[in-house]
Formats: C-alpha cells, sequence, structure tokens
C-alpha cells in the first residue's frame, strides 16, 4: 500500500509516501473524549462548559477567510484553546504524512472524502472516541456520516456536500431546459463561434464534472459497490456510449480542450456571459458577487434518463499525530454544528450535511441551493479506496484526445485502461490477481 501512496504523489501532485504511526490518543479508549460541550445534540452549538479544555491547536484549512471564521467562532466556546490556522489547500493529504511524523503537521485537517482511505491505510488519521462519535451521528445525515466509518469507528465529521447541477442567467433565458435534446436545440440559434458566444460553459476535459453524461448510458465507476478498482470499466459498452455522447457535445461547446479550463469556462459564466454551466454552488456564489442573476435545477435528461452526478464531500479528520487531542476532537465536533453550517453558507453559499438545517438563517429560502437540491437524490460518491486516485492523470488525458479527436472511441477507451494499469502495475498492484 505504501508503494501505491508513493505512486499516487507521482501521479497526481497530492499525496506523498506516509509513514505509519501514532503516539497515546483518546483512540486508545474508545470510550474516552473531551469533556462534551452543553446543548451538543441535534444541530445546536456547543455552549460554554468547556472550561476544561486549553492548549495549542493547528489547524490546517483549504480556505482562509472560512477558516479564521470558523476558528474565531469556536473560541466564543473554548476560549482556553490557542487555535491557529495554517492555509493548506489540497496537498494536506500528503503533507501530513510528512509533516506529521515530524511533529510540526496540523492536529486537525480539513480534507475531500476520498482521501480517506489513503490515509486510514497509513495510520494517519485518528478514531473518533465512541460518545463523539455518537453525537456527531445524531447531526449528520446518515449517508455521509457512514460514508466516513470504517471498521465500525468514524474517521472524519463531514461538514458540507457539494453535488452540482445545472446553473443558468436568468437574464439570458426564462428557464433551465429538461432536455440535453432542447439545450441542444437552443445553441443551434444561440451560438456564435466567431464572437466567443456559446450556449453552455464547463470542463469539457475534467471527469468530475462530466461524470453524469456516462451515468445516463448506466456506467458506473468501480463496478455496482464502487470499490472493485480492478476493473474500472473504461473498456465497457456504456463508457463507450457516455465518450460518444459527451463527443457529440463539441458543436455546442466548439473550442479545443485546452481552451475550456476552469478559468475559461467558469469565468464565462461568472461574467454574465454565458448561459449555462455545469458547477457547484460556490460558482453561483461568484457569479451573484458579480450581478449575475443566478438560477439553478437539476441536470437535464440524457435520452430520457435523468443522469447521476458525482456528490463531494468537505470533512474534517484528527491527525494520529495531534498533540491536542482534546482540543482536535472538541474541535472536530464544531465543525458538525449549525453555527459552522451557518458560516459555511454565509461566506461561499456550501450545502450543509446537517439533518437539520433549520438553524441556517435564508438556507431553506435559497433558489439556488434549493435547485441544485433537486438532482442530490440523483448524486453517488465517489469510491472511497486508494486507487481510486490513480484514474484522474489517465482520464482527463483521454478525454481530452477524445474531444479534441486526436484519438478514437475505441482508440481512448484502450488508452486510458492501458494508463490506469500500468499506474497499478508501479506501485505493486496488478488488475489480474
Amino acid at each position: 500500500m505504501k508503494k501505491l501512496f508513493s505512486l499516487i504523489l507521482a501521479a497526481v501532485l497530492v499525496f506523498t509516501l506516509a509513514a505509519c504511526g501514532g503516539g497515546d490518543s483518546p483512540s486508545d479508549n474508545p470510550n474516552s473524549s473531551p469533556t462534551p460541550p452543553a446543548n451538543s445534540g441535534g444541530s445546536q452549538t456547543p455552549g460554554a462548559d468547556s472550561a476544561g479544555i486549553g492548549g495549542d491547536l493547528v489547524v490546517w484549512f483549504g480556505i482562509e477567510d472560512l477558516g479564521k471564521a470558523i476558528i474565531e467562532a469556536f473560541n466564543v466556546h473554548y476560549p482556553n484553546v490557542n487555535a491557529r490556522l495554517e492555509v493548506v489547500g489540497m496537498e494536506a493529504s500528503g503533507k501530513l504524512a510528512l509533516d506529521g511524523p515530524a511533529g510540526i503537521g496540523g492536529d486537525v485537517l480539513m480534507i475531500n472524502h476520498t482521501d480517506i482511505a489513503l490515509l486510514l491505510s497509513d495510520g494517519l488519521v485518528e478514531p473518533f472516541p465512541t460518545d463523539v462519535d455518537s453525537r456527531i451521528g445524531d447531526m449528520i445525515l446518515d449517508f455521509a456520516y457512514d460514508a466516513m466509518k470504517s471498521g465500525g469507528r468514524l474517521y472524519g465529521v463531514p461538514f458540507s456536500l457539494e453535488n452540482y447541477g445545472l446553473l443558468y442567467n436568468k437574464d439570458l433565458v426564462d428557464s433551465p431546459p429538461e432536455t440535453f435534446e432542447e439545450l441542444i436545440e437552443f445553441a443551434k440559434t444561440y451560438n456564435d463561434p466567431s464572437a466567443g458566444k456559446y450556449a453552455m460553459r464547463w470542463m469539457v476535459n475534467d471527469f468530475y464534472h462530466n461524470y453524469f453524461i456516462f451515468t445516463a448510458f448506466g456506467y458506473k465507476l468501480f463496478g455496482p459497490d464502487g470499490t472493485d478498482w480492478k476493473n474500472p470499466g473504461f473498456d465497457s459498452p456504456e463508457f463507450a456510449q457516455g465518450l460518444a455522447f459527451h463527443n457529440s457535445l463539441r458543436s455546442i461547446f466548439d473550442l479545443p480542450s485546452d481552451d475550456a479550463d476552469f478559468e475559461a469556462t467558469m469565468g464565462a459564466f461568472g461574467r454574465g456571459e454565458a448561459p449555462f454551466t455545469v458547477a457547484h454552488p460556490w460558482l453561483a456564489s461568484v457569479a451573484r458577487d458579480n450581478g449575475v442573476n443566478v438560477g439553478a435545477a437539476k441536470l437535464p435528461t440524457i435520452n430520457g434518463v435523468q443522469p447521476r452526478c458525482t456528490l463531494g464531500m468537505n470533512v474534517l479528520a484528527v491527525s494520529s499525530y495531534a498533540k491536542n487531542f482534546d482540543a482536535a476532537f472538541a474541535f472536530a465536533e464544531f465543525m458538525a454544528s449549525a453555527e459552522v453550517a451557518a458560516i459555511m453558507y454565509r461566506t461561499n453559499g456550501t450545502g450543509s450535511a446537517l439533518k437539520d438545517v433549520s438553524g441556517i438563517e435564508g438556507y431553506s429560502e435559497d433558489a439556488v441551493i434549493m435547485g441544485l437540491a433537486a438532482q442530490t437524490p440523483y448524486t453517488e460518491n465517489f469510491p472511497i479506496v486508494p486507487e481510486f486516485n490513480l484514474i484522474w492523470g489517465p482520464i482527463q488525458e483521454m478525454m481530452a484526445y477524445s474531444w479534441d479527436g486526436t484519438l478514437t472511441i475505441e482508440e481512448a477507451q484502450k488508452k486510458v485502461m492501458e494508463d490506469f494499469e500500468m499506474l497499478l502495475n508501479a506501485g505493486g498492484q496488478s488488475m489480474y490477481d
């Protein structure tokens, strides 16, 4: 597994070879925990019953203003904790592999939920004490809570959910299309390539934002339960059909893949230049700040099938090398509160993982949040297995070649399977064992 971890660093420039370990911690006694804050049931925020918890706490968070706001709110309830923010983005998991054993890592860290498999396999994240686990389970949506459990133990707090959907500019179109056929017909009259004017802008070679297309043809990554990494399915008929439909959309967005990167495509919608995009609620926040009149809806059907998109979760985990476990688990539990959910929503319009969102002012009345919520029943988590992180390089490259017409569909399928297998083999794994 460590060889695979090292390989993933080279493949995606995010992860590094991890050393196992960790000192004494509350998880050595699964029933021990910091003194539970008052009023911690449901989605209420902690009370002031926290005088026994103090000391230093290093918080690794990916967004500076959000991290500062959460720490400020946490310190109201835990004034004796000296919480210090370090802005660490997508590299947090790999950075912990080096900094944790060296004693300079974060005590708690913000990660994507798919990172948990690698961290867990190398002993870098700590299981939660059972009483903290139970209280968090009362507050967090069951499917999100269950996704962070392994061997009956909780290893992270899902504090926000993000599924994408169809965002649209209400000043450019009256209503969103219910089908891709409608969208294509609209594009035939709206598009003006000479002026760089297109009906929809989105990242055409990004598998994450295009996964929904493949699901409309019955494709599911790593099989029905998302764990069969030996069979990614890139060579399946369902994947081929999805890729063919994806390539047919070049008539809507007739630009080469290297002109359809994040900044170009998302920026066009954020500036009010495109009627439609496929994106998360944070882009709606950016667009709103720019004066765009944003609406949101579930993704249009494809050949009468409602496609399924990916569901992302931001998670707060506790390092196995944390120097202050009492404060670390108190902070983790605070991340499951309505107070943090409200901060997240006010800051970047993020969807909540709470069962009860009544404590988030304006949330239930937010047309974008509710519009994207229509897509939420048609979502699925990406696989939480270490091998999942090997797909990104091969499939992004393959989709670019396929979109640009450099490879046929059959050639593209063969290439991505070969590239994925090569990475597995280099990490000491085999699809055929």
